[in-house]
């Protein structure tokens, strides 16, 4: 299994994520790789066990403070007090997983915080159109580019990156030569495209 961490990438790993000697993490498949399974320990900030995640199944979750959701695309987990998101995996080829983003507590009640590497802040610069364009680390291919406008037209709320699968996030580039100018990027391709609407 490979499993990418933010902008770490493991190559054939067992799928166990230790942190400071305890296995908090791992990501497993289900029968016939069509499911990615995921057990992990979560600990608040006193480093009290309040749940764990054994198989996508709670073995407890303390006034069910979390909620999990699978797909064959990968899984999440929220915080239902601060809503903010536990634990992010995508499902990219056939054997690797990459980890977008997590905030959690070890059992030490030590922070712990996952996130991708930053793109450059094109859209909250005076950039113009032009240098947002530029901004291309990797070029989608023109059938990925066709899908993403066709789904930005059709007003999805989620769009869905056509080479990974993962969400696609989208900010206003201002002082663009037409209104309504957005950078849509993807955080796991590292590409992005500028679309007008």
């Amino acid at each position: 299994m490979q499993v990418t961490i933010g902008s770490n990438r493991l190559r054939n790993t067992d799928g166990i994520i230790s942190i400071r000697g305890d296995e908090q993490i791992k990501f497993e498949w289900g029968q016939s790789y069509a499911q990615l399974l995921l057990t992990m320990d979560l600990y608040n900030v006193d480093g009290y066990h309040i749940a764990r995640l054994r198989r996508n199944q709670w073995t407890f979750n303390d006034r069910e403070r979390f909620l999990f959701a699978a797909s064959t695309k990968g899984l999440n987990i929220v915080d239902t007090k601060s809503k903010q998101v536990v634990l992010e995996a995508r499902v990219v080829g056939g054997d690797s997983v990459v980890v977008s983003q997590g905030a959690f507590h070890n059992s030490n009640g030590h922070p712990i915080e996952i996130a991708m590497e930053d793109w450059p802040d094109v859209a909250n610069s005076q950039a113009s159109e032009v240098s947002a364009a530029h901004s291309t680390s990797l070029p989608f291919a023109r059938v990925e580019i066709a899908a993403i406008r066709k789904a930005m037209k059709s007003s999805q709320e989620n769009i869905e990156c056509p080479r990974c699968g993962c969400p696609l996030t989208t900010q206003r580039v201002p002082n663009a030569t037409q209104r309504d100018t957005q950078l849509v990027s993807c955080t796991i391709c590292r590409c992005n495209l500028v679309v007008s609407r």
